[in-house]
């Protein structure tokens, strides 16, 4: 009977394990399936692009164009990429060079004092700017929407060219800002003073664009022979080089088409506001991605990524800053990214801050060593009820990440850069260290000195296991992870909380002691700081509707 029961568990086992491995397949599946069909529209589009403009081209070499047949679905990737790239990079180009045209225009009215001319051609320029405002938003959201593709979930690792978004998004916001300006200039100020500041201010923009673009434009990577030869075939939309040409009306047309053929055409209107099945991105059937969009939306307006400046993450090559990360509203097209940029953020920063308390638990286990010898357990006790007072801290880290893997925020995938489960599991070491000893001292009796050694022996064994894990989750930090690491170390600490008000070290028992209490001071600072900018700060508590979900079994 036992024999048959071990089988029927067995079988049970086998059928029912898989089940997970393909409900996860099937997700990966209807991702990649997804993105393959945007990815095929777009090139669909860019080769008929290519087609028309080299119709009367009798040079181009046919033996160089690629065949969609051919292509596998990374090689069409990297091509439509390093496509838009380059020619989003020339529209720009194209269009700051026609600001330049009629700046220049401005700047020799001004230097000549011709009124009469000067103030109409600014708010000429000033138009034309306001105008660009369509085509400038529209090829930001279509870079902002290539840039949501998750690579890292289609490709493994290795080249793979990432949408250049950075330049124009500094035009984005610009010319956003001068949209909506509205009498932000004195009043007080005549037209002519007005002028001056709008022309000066319109310089800066131009020469600090161009130099972006240009930066982009000299340093994109390209792919292939295919690409560079329809870099040249595919044509962009044209405009003059002389300034009597360049009115409103062509600028205008020239706006016009770039939307049409470069935004349209290619059809990010309906990847972002899908209406047909094939571009409604799929969603994770593990988990409840509206609760995840939530709790994104509220916690990514939060004050405490401010303390996380100095942190940026390295997903597939390249570096997202705490900016880039949580600057865009998250929804159903963003969500599958967006949760794993900011899992990998906070992996890096509860890493840092863990790492610190380390240091910071060791120092002061220094200053009991080598500074206090003849008060060795009295400062073994101030360094216990510090350590005792860290609990809060450990229990807003634990209540941190239990919300985030509730809210479908953090997924555990053992593999992932950004899982959080190795900051669960030290989390909860210590939260364990803590419930399973009492380190207050609170019920000691005449064995006092035996009770403290047998808890110190307890602690150092804790802190000695958590240090060679975190060592070894620090020689591959650098691979996901970019911190300026302002946090000195054991020894800079030790010395540090000797030296603070300029203690002298000598035998006095009330010197050893004030080194101690500075240690726990900096100690228990440090530990109400973490707690408040990585839990309170980052609206973890506002969360409510993501308090009674489910958390993943594997971290029961």
């Amino acid at each position: 009977m036992k024999f048959f029961s071990f089988i029927l568990i067995f079988i049970v086992v086998f059928v029912l394990q898989p089940d997970k491995g393909v409900h996860c397949e099937n997700y990966h599946v209807m991702y990649k399936n997804y993105i393959e069909r945007v990815v095929s529209h777009i090139y669909s589009q860019i080769i008929s692009y290519r087609k028309q403009d080299s119709n009367n081209d009798m040079d181009i070499d046919e033996a160089f164009q690629p065949n969609s047949k051919m292509l596998n679905f990374r090689q069409k990737y990297c091509y439509i990429i390093g496509i838009i790239n380059f020619k989003y990079l020339q529209i720009l180009r194209k269009f700051l060079s026609a600001i330049k045209l009629v700046l220049g225009k401005c700047q020799k009215f001004y230097q000549e004092n011709e009124l009469n001319y000067f103030i109409p051609f600014v708010q000429i320029l000033e138009t034309v700017v306001k105008n660009s405002k369509t085509m400038i938003e529209n090829l930001h959201n279509a870079m902002t929407f290539l840039s949501y593709i998750d690579t890292r979930f289609l490709f493994s690792e290795g080249f793979i060219p990432h949408p250049i978004i950075d330049a124009i998004d500094f035009i984005h916001q610009f010319v956003l800002e001068i949209s909506l300006e509205t009498n932000s200039f004195d009043l007080n100020k005549s037209p002519y003073e007005i002028s001056e500041m709008k022309l000066e201010n319109l310089t800066v923009f131009q020469t600090e664009a161009s130099e972006k673009v240009e930066f982009f434009f000299q340093n994109c990577y390209f792919m292939d022979i295919f690409q560079t030869k329809d870099f040249k075939n595919i044509k962009i939309a044209e405009l003059p080089n002389d300034l009597m040409s360049v009115r409103k009306e062509i600028l205008n047309k020239f706006f016009d088409e770039i939307i049409e053929v470069w935004y349209k055409n290619l059809g990010f209107e309906e990847f972002l506001n899908p209406k047909t099945a094939e571009f409604i991105p799929p969603i994770d059937p593990d988990t409840i991605q509206n609760d995840g969009i939530e709790a994104l939306n509220i916690i990514r307006k939060e004050s405490g990524w401010e303390k996380m400046n100095h942190i940026s993450i390295v997903y597939f090559g390249k570096q997202f800053s705490v900016d880039r990360i949580i600057n865009d509203e998250v929804s159903n097209i963003n969500f599958r990214i967006k949760k794993e940029h900011v899992s990998q953020l906070l992996r890096c920063r509860f890493t840092e801050i863990l790492k610190n308390y380390r240091t910071l638990l060791s120092a002061m286990l220094n200053v009991c060593n080598k500074n206090a010898i003849n008060y060795y357990h009295n400062c073994l006790t101030k360094l216990f009820s510090s350590f005792v007072k860290s609990k809060k801290m450990l229990l807003d880290l634990h209540e941190a990440l239990v919300t985030l893997n509730k809210s479908s925020i953090w997924s555990v995938n053992y593999n992932s850069k950004s899982s959080l489960h190795k900051v669960f599991e030290w989390v909860a070491d210590f939260l364990s260290l803590l419930e399973d000893n009492d380190f207050s001292l609170n019920n000691i009796d005449d064995n006092e000195m035996e009770v403290i050694e047998k808890l110190l022996v307890n602690f150092k064994n804790n802190l000695a296991f958590f240090s060679t894990q975190l060592t070894s989750e620090l020689s591959q930090c650098d691979f996901w992870c970019h911190i300026e690491d302002t946090f000195k170390n054991v020894k800079y600490y030790t010395n540090y909380f000797r030296n603070q008000e300029n203690l002298s070290i000598n035998s006095n028992p009330e010197f050893s002691i004030q080194i101690m209490l500075n240690a726990c001071n900096f100690f228990e600072s440090f530990c109400e700081s973490v707690s408040k900018s990585c839990y309170e700060d980052l609206g973890f508590e506002k969360l409510s509707h993501c308090k009674n979900k489910e958390l993943d079994s594997r971290l029961l």
